[in-house]
């Protein structure tokens, strides 16, 4: 990462720390320290970060994804305003970071510049990953007066064709526009945000295009090209394969989802941070798809008793006690060191 975008996290950042977001991230920390030493849950504190989703439809059919697979269990929808607003309300106070993404096409969703909006009326660090299919000059403007602070692009090709082997359905040249577009709107508020991140998938069908996806990040003009290695789930249709290069995978045996670490039996994400569908339950993480694991409703349930209530309380149980029982977590990156 260079020097740049660091400079740009960390004003964003800072711009969001209150006093009372800063007494909340020293509680959640040392509750999770405790945890770590003793093996006994406290919850004390709200999460510093959430995930909203706008919306769970999705005009891409990639395979590895639920959505895309139309696999998801959960009805699909949009959030409403009104019902964000209630959210944002209760949660604000202790808030540092909102991704506004979990499944599906976050610009699916008309309104999503309004999201923004309200967000960053209440100084939260407000983040996004998108497609990129839904953003011309007229919403890359509006994106940017919103107050947006990072917009990821995925782009897992630097041509066509090695591009919708996996993001099927898509259009690189949407994709393209979609940047430049950002990429001047910015340049033409004179704006900082959002930072501009193109984010690479790696898989066997496109490892081979490294160079030229750095090559196209410049010529694009984003702020920083984010490598990544892929998930891949039991539902995959084995369209896509892991790359030859071991060092970009995080598998040893992706077919069975065995990861290359270790599982240690603690997870900071689930202290500091959780997961709200459209219609409002409360999941644990990113990783729960279809709020399996829910905690409750937060449009119906305040926050109090959701955060620290059994449901809570419980999923960290089993995590400290033996987080291999949780079949999800078995395929999740978090916690494969000791300190992580």
């Amino acid at each position: 990462m260079s020097s740049r975008v660091i400079i740009l996290e960390v004003e964003a950042l800072l711009k969001a720390f209150t006093f009372y977001r800063l007494m909340n991230a020293l509680k959640v920390s040392l509750a999770y320290l405790w945890g770590r030493i003793t093996r006994r849950v406290i919850v004390y504190g709200k999460p510093l970060a959430i995930s909203i989703e706008p919306t769970n439809i999705c005009n891409l059919k990639c395979p590895e994804c639920p959505t895309g697979a139309n696999l998801l269990k959960r009805p699909r929808g949009s959030i409403t305003l009104s019902h964000f607003r209630i959210m944002i309300d209760q949660l604000s106070v202790h808030l540092l970071y909102l991704n506004l993404y979990f499944q599906g096409e976050p610009f699916m969703y008309p309104q999503f510049e309004d999201l923004v909006q309200i967000a960053h009326t209440k100084r939260i660090y407000t983040s996004t990953s998108t497609n990129g299919h839904f953003i011309d000059a007229e919403r890359a403007e509006r994106i940017v007066k919103a107050g947006l602070s990072r917009l990821i692009f995925s782009m897992d090709g630097a041509t066509q064709q090695t591009y919708s082997a996996y993001r099927i359905g898509g259009n690189i040249e949407k994709i393209k526009a979609g940047i430049k577009c950002v990429v001047a709107a910015k340049q033409r508020l004179n704006a900082r945000f959002p930072i501009v991140v193109l984010q690479f998938l790696v898989f066997k069908h496109n490892e081979h295009e490294l160079n030229a996806i750095r090559q196209l990040a410049h010529a694009l003009g984003v702020d920083k090209l984010e490598i990544k290695t892929a998930q891949f789930n039991d539902f995959g249709a084995g369209q896509v394969e892991p790359p030859v290069n071991k060092s970009l995978s995080r598998y040893k045996n992706h077919k069975t989802q065995e990861l290359k670490n270790r599982v240690y039996n603690h997870c900071w994400r689930q202290w500091h941070s959780a997961v709200i569908t459209w219609d409002g339950r409360v999941s644990p993480c990113c990783y729960d798809k279809d709020a399996e694991y829910c905690y409750g409703n937060i449009l119906g349930t305040i926050p109090e008793a959701l955060f620290g209530g059994d449901a809570d309380l419980n999923f960290k149980r089993m995590l400290l006690l033996d987080k291999s029982q949780i079949k999800m977590c078995r395929n999740c990156p978090e916690g494969r060191s000791y300190w992580s």
